[in-house]
């Protein structure tokens, strides 16, 4: 019994990893783009970047955002707030 409740707590615990190790990502074109706040939106969802926010595939800083390009944006959801962790360009 007790081999079978430690592998229960194992098993438990492996797959709380790999849920948060499930990065949240939306693909779409980008709706707008708020210079002074630093946020975009996609999908009709505003997120917010910060200096952590990683741009790619020709994408090298927020003032290279533009309303109508096509990205993937991953992100993570704190306190109500989509956070975007990285952002690159989709073809």
């Amino acid at each position: 019994m007790r081999s079978m409740l430690i592998r229960l707590a194992a098993g438990t615990v492996l797959a709380f990893a790999a849920l948060q190790a499930h990065a949240n990502d939306i693909e779409g074109v980008i709706e707008s783009v708020d210079a002074d706040a630093r946020t975009l939106t996609v999908q009709g969802i505003t997120f917010e970047t910060t200096d952590r926010t990683d741009y790619d595939d020709g994408l090298k800083l927020f003032d290279d955002l533009r309303v109508g390009q096509k990205v993937e944006v991953d992100f993570d959801y704190v306190d109500g707030r989509h956070i975007a962790t990285e952002i690159e360009l989709e073809d």
